[in-house]
């Protein structure tokens, strides 16, 4: 009996799109200065998810919409 996913992969493989020039994705980030866990460049986060590290100190009150 054949393997009946061998057509399922061979397909997937043949019919792939070539998108060209870079073949990875990657994600811009920095590095926690207490724990070393990733976060994303460019964003206003202000303390660590992982161990409470205060990246920067806002001394204004910031308000949302409710």
């Amino acid at each position: 009996m054949a393997n009946p996913f061998k057509k399922i992969t061979n397909n997937a493989i043949d019919s792939k799109k070539d998108w060209g020039g870079n073949k990875t994705s990657e994600t811009k980030t920095r590095k926690c200065e207490g724990c070393g866990a990733a976060r994303p460049k460019d964003t206003n986060l202000t303390t660590c998810d992982y161990c409470g590290f205060k990246f920067m100190t806002i001394t204004n009150e910031i308000k949302t919409d409710n």
